[in-house]
């Protein structure tokens, strides 16, 4: 690895409850294409740190996710998809990072970024890494912060203290909490005062010797787990010296505490993404202020927010500055002036419907995806999309039959002993109990209607036999 370069961190592991129903458990806010028709959040970010700039993005994000994280990041090729077995906040996650990055010799500064936000003008910060590249070398920990443009009151703020001579950076004066607006408008008057952007610049070794200086439990634990294995296409530490592991955040555990910290404003266009009313500030909007959607027809409707699903309509009349977005099993209705009441809804959910708040509608594989067109008692009905070269594991089913059709590619399947190739409009029927499998062995991929009948139509009636992703 080349230690003049920059080592990008990106940090894929929230879950962006305030985006909900876009945003769920299963399909957190970075893997959703919420500002760009063909890319996720975590692929733009990826894109921006893709140059000469810098080395290979090591990428942390959660177990669950790992099948979503390697195919949205196959394009970056980033050298190591780093898997935490439970999420436990910022100060742990870069402290696996950090360990992974001496463990292969990297002793140049590394970037922390989230995977979810938004910069439109990355070269803002790019054309300042320089001077603190250099700061970095010397120890020090450099959080970027944005220039405000408004009193905002949703982002954590930093008072600069003195200046850092010829370098842009400033001591840290205090670490600010969220402020009301009024406590915001005198930050804005006063100067000084910068967004903090959850965006760091630091050595491995120096981070790390903060952490042991300021959270010294966190840092038992992770350095315990990072014993790392490789499996597939991931990088998993171990696991139970992380079962212990308090949750925290970089801030809490190390900045806000240590006098090594330094900070350099950046004038970036840049937002979270964290809620509703962000992702409007962002959006296109039409003449009447709406955010353009070919799915939304308005008549005489003035400024919303409206959100759907592909091939669904969504039509407006008389209504303004509302909300409305809508999933393949819920919708969102608010007022933009109420949406910070949202958790309050959340709350409620996971009494009551908690599976609308986990589940999505597309669920990803190591040989593919699938989405659930529809079910009811006895049926369920999928679309399978099998990448190439991929092959779904050896199984049977109990208490299941499944039609397969195929609409576009090869399929190649064993049905007990029987070998089949099929192709479009071709189909077969798999019986209860019957061993099969299914691989797209052609370049282009395979598409496959699955209808299943019977009396138990989840997850817990696979019997694998074999499979080439070690699943069990």
């Amino acid at each position: 690895m080349n230690n003049s370069l920059i080592t990008p961190v990106i940090l894929a592991g929230g879950i962006g409850t305030r985006l909900w129903p876009l945003s769920r458990q299963a399909m957190p806010k970075q893997f959703l294409p919420l500002l760009a028709a063909d890319k996720s959040l975590l692929q733009s970010t990826l894109t921006r740190v893709t140059n000469e700039l810098f080395n290979q993005a090591i990428l942390v994000c959660n177990e669950q996710h790992r099948f979503i994280a390697a195919e949205q990041a196959a394009a970056a090729k980033p050298q190591a998809l780093l898997l935490e077995p439970v999420g436990k906040n910022t100060a742990p996650a870069i402290a696996l990072a950090a360990h992974y990055a001496l463990q292969n010799n990297i002793t140049g500064p590394i970037l922390v970024m989230p995977a979810d936000h938004h910069i439109e003008n990355f070269s803002e910060l790019t054309s300042q890494l320089n001077a603190a590249v250099k700061l970095a070398e010397q120890g020090k920990l450099v959080t970027f912060a944005i220039s405000p443009t408004e009193p905002h009151t949703g982002y954590g703020y930093i008072k600069q203290g003195a200046a850092i001579s010829g370098t842009g950076c400033f001591e840290v004066a205090q670490f600010k909490e969220k402020p009301n607006l009024t406590t915001a408008q005198h930050y804005l008057a006063a100067g000084g005062y910068s967004w903090n952007s959850g965006m760091f610049l630091f050595t491995a070794s120096a981070y790390l010797k903060e952490l042991e200086r300021f959270a010294p439990k966190i840092a038992s634990c992770v350095a315990k787990s990072a014993n790392f294995s490789e499996d597939l296409a991931f990088v998993r530490p171990a696991h139970e010296p992380l079962a212990d592991c308090p949750s925290d955040s970089i801030d809490y555990a190390i900045l806000e505490r240590s006098n090594n910290v330094v900070v350099m404003p950046v004038a970036l266009k840049w937002s979270d993404v964290g809620s509703f009313s962000a992702l409007a500030a962002l959006a296109e909007k039409d003449s009447q202020g709406n955010s353009q959607n070919q799915q939304h027809i308005a008549q005489n409707s003035i400024n919303n927010l409206v959100i759907s699903e592909d091939g669904h309509t969504v039509a407006t009349l008389g209504v303004s500055d509302l909300a409305i977005v809508h999933t393949h099993d819920a919708t969102l209705v608010a007022k933009q002036d109420s949406l910070e009441g949202l958790p309050l809804i959340l709350k409620q959910l996971a009494i009551t419907q908690n599976d609308k708040l986990a589940h999505h509608q597309v669920v990803y594989r190591p040989w593919g995806h699938y989405c659930t067109l529809a079910e009811s008692i006895g049926f369920k009905v999928k679309k399978i999309t099998v990448k190439s070269g991929a092959k779904l594991s050896t199984q049977r089913h109990q208490h299941r039959a499944e039609h397969w059709v195929v609409v576009s590619g090869t399929a190649d399947i064993c049905i007990d002993q029987q070998s089949l190739t099929l192709t479009h409009d071709q189909s077969c029927y798999i019986g209860a109990k019957q061993l099969h499998s299914l691989a797209n062995n052609q370049p282009e991929p395979l598409i496959v209607i699955e209808v299943q009948t019977g009396a138990i139509l989840d997850e817990s009636d696979i019997e694998r036999f074999d499979d080439i992703y070690g699943r069990k």
